[in-house]
């Protein structure tokens, strides 16, 4: 008998924490855009719908810049556009993604001028209320353009991750209800602890049952990528064992369907909120840098330490902070505003 030891090197990990940033932030992006045209068409109030879109602003801002980081040569970004790759996804997302940004700094701009007055705001932000123009005609276009291109990133976010078919849990038709319904709950919660913040009321309950449904949807998406094939099944449990963040991923939802129908107070929107956005990190921490840990060709394990590196942890912190930035100048000027008006009052015609 012939004895062979087949030394293997543990592979680095390609995707770093700037592409879980950028996957988490057009995450609510995105979905916030879809809550603002479901306001639209079922609520009919634009005031709701202007909330939902600053928060997909704020997002929107964020993202593209931990996309730029992970890049790690922002210059490359140029060659984009130099050399244009149709069959990349990549090359796409260089499209997309500023056209995704732009419709929305359209689309908040336009319901900024119908929700509040001029002369609410500061004198530097006059200048958005210049020109005369069809503002309700102009809506319905950055509206369906917004929509269009939430869907169009959507798509491309997950291809950038399901191209790769040497790893059978990115390369997998539930990759996407994943990546939509683990981040759909929490722009759904950020919403309507932004309308209670200016409300002082609960949100109608279909916002608990769509937040229901996504979860329930998120954990069949789960059972059906663990049903799928054995290798699937078999990298899933590789996943369990040496990692105790798919259990906590599991228990943010079991907390989630639990706090979701208790009644309304500033604390356990808090509390529900924080759930939420550590329930859609933990996901896309588990799907780009856990999976990765999975090795492609034999059976070892990839260990990835995270480092206060500024691929690491300052990163990330960076990214939050610049999102709290973002949303603390958002919120100074625009809460005063919003503050004294009547949101039961905020219908279309």
């Amino acid at each position: 008998m012939i004895i062979r030891e087949i030394l293997v090197e543990p592979q680095a990990i390609a995707w770093l924490p700037w592409a879980v940033s950028y996957f988490f932030f057009i995450g609510l992006s995105f979905s916030s855009v879809l809550i603002g045209w479901l306001i639209y068409r079922v609520e009919k109030n634009q005031y709701y719908e202007f909330i939902a879109i600053t928060i997909a602003l704020s997002c929107a801002i964020v993202a593209p810049i931990a996309l730029t980081a992970d890049l790690h040569q922002p210059s490359r970004i140029i060659n984009f556009y130099l050399n244009l790759t149709p069959w990349s996804w990549m090359a796409w997302g260089a499209i997309f993604l500023p056209l995704f940004t732009l419709a929305i700094v359209g689309y908040f701009g336009c319901l900024l001028r119908q929700v509040i007055p001029q002369q609410k705001l500061p004198k530097f932000c006059h200048i958005l209320y210049w020109g005369n123009f069809n503002l309700a005609m102009w809506t319905k276009i950055f509206r369906l353009f917004s929509l269009l291109l939430a869907c169009l990133i959507l798509v491309y976010t997950t291809m950038e991750v399901f191209v790769v078919e040497a790893r059978p849990l990115w390369h997998h038709y539930g990759l996407m209800p994943l990546i939509l319904f683990s981040a759909f709950p929490t722009a759904l919660l950020l919403c309507r602890f932004f309308i209670a913040c200016f409300t002082q009321q609960a949100m109608p309950t279909y916002f608990s049952h769509l937040i229901l449904m996504s979860l329930i949807i998120f954990i069949g998406t789960l059972g059906g990528l663990y049903a799928s094939s054995e290798q699937t099944a078999f990298q899933l449990t590789q996943l369990w064992q040496f990692s105790p963040l798919p259990m906590l991923a599991i228990i943010c939802v079991a907390a989630l369907s639990i706090l979701i129908y208790l009644p309304h107070s500033l604390l356990l929107d808090c509390i529900r909120l924080l759930i939420a956005l550590c329930f859609t990190w933990l996901v896309r921490w588990i799907v780009l840098i856990q999976v990765q840990s999975v090795a492609k060709y034999n059976a070892l394990m990839n260990p990835y330490h995270l480092t206060w590196h500024i691929d690491g942890a300052i990163g990330i912190l960076s990214v939050f902070s610049l999102w709290l930035f973002v949303g603390i100048l958002l919120w100074q000027l625009l809460s005063s505003a919003l503050s004294q008006m009547d949101f039961t009052g905020g219908k279309y015609e």
